[in-house]
């Protein structure tokens, strides 16, 4: 079933490794994966491809060599010194957009996670559904050590993940967090000894969801966050109702009850 799928991008490697499960390779292994113009230009575009391709179903990220991503190339930053407040809007919004739309997909997504997870390779990990990394698996989001403040969507996102105060700690403080504690508090959901392995028969499961059912699902989950229990339950009964009334329900409804019959 693996193949590759030629992205088009330097520094990108695309394949599925799984029926519905496509794999992104951030392939910089001699930079730890730091994203250059290529990638960064490239990265959103292959992510939307992905997104809007139906035979797709989850999407992994991870990175090639024993890191995951270093974050922004310094070549590239050191680049940006002279742009106008108009020009860096304007790239950085079109960079940024990786994050987005991971988080905003409506496919489940997954990240494995080895070895480094800095700066913009924190948001892009945190972007993700499910975070599976190794026991080299670190995270930093050390902007604040260069005089700048977080990007990548990683003030939000890491925000989401550990909570506002525990965040603020460690945007302010550009410490490390190593596997364990990155475990504990929420930024990996488990640890793994292969977690591309492990990503890969995640995304197998996750894939053999209905596509329908999964996207209803994480619409739930993205409006939680704004709204009562009982507005919750609101949007609930409304997606369950088109649930129902889904061929695919239908079937798997009587496949189900007829293997609880003969138990």
């Amino acid at each position: 079933m693996d193949r590759s799928i030629d992205p088009g991008v330097a520094g990108l490697r695309v394949s599925v490794p799984a029926a519905g499960v496509a794999m992104v390779e951030l392939d910089r292994p001699a930079r730890r994966n730091a994203l250059d113009r290529a990638m960064l230009d490239g990265l959103p575009l292959v992510l939307r491809g992905l997104d809007a391709d139906d035979e797709v179903r989850v999407i992994v990220l991870t990175g090639a060599g024993g890191s995951f991503c270093a974050g922004g190339d310094l070549d590239v930053i050191g680049d940006l010194v002279g742009e106008s407040p108009q020009q860096a809007r304007q790239r950085m919004a079109r960079e940024f957009s990786s994050t987005n739309v991971l988080a905003s997909s409506d496919k489940p997504t997954i990240a494995a996670i080895e070895g480094a997870a800095v700066g913009a390779g924190m948001g892009l990990a945190l972007a993700c559904d499910v975070r599976l990394g190794s026991e080299t698996a670190r995270f930093s989001s050390p902007f604040v050590k260069m005089a700048l403040v977080p990007d990548f969507g990683v003030s939000w996102l890491l925000a989401q993940a550990v909570g506002a105060g525990r965040a603020a700690e460690i945007a302010l403080t550009g410490r490390t967090i190593l596997a364990a504690e990155a475990l504990r508090i929420g930024l990996l959901d488990s640890i793994v000894d292969d977690p591309v392995a492990a990503a890969v028969a995640k995304g197998e499961l996750l894939a053999a969801a209905p596509p329908q059912v999964c996207r209803a699902t994480k619409r739930l989950i993205r409006a939680a966050g704004g709204r009562s229990l009982d507005e919750a339950i609101e949007l609930e009964i409304d997606e369950q109702i088109l649930a129902l009334r889904h061929e695919e329900f239908d079937r798997r409804w009587r496949a189900w009850s007829e293997q609880i019959r003969r138990r």
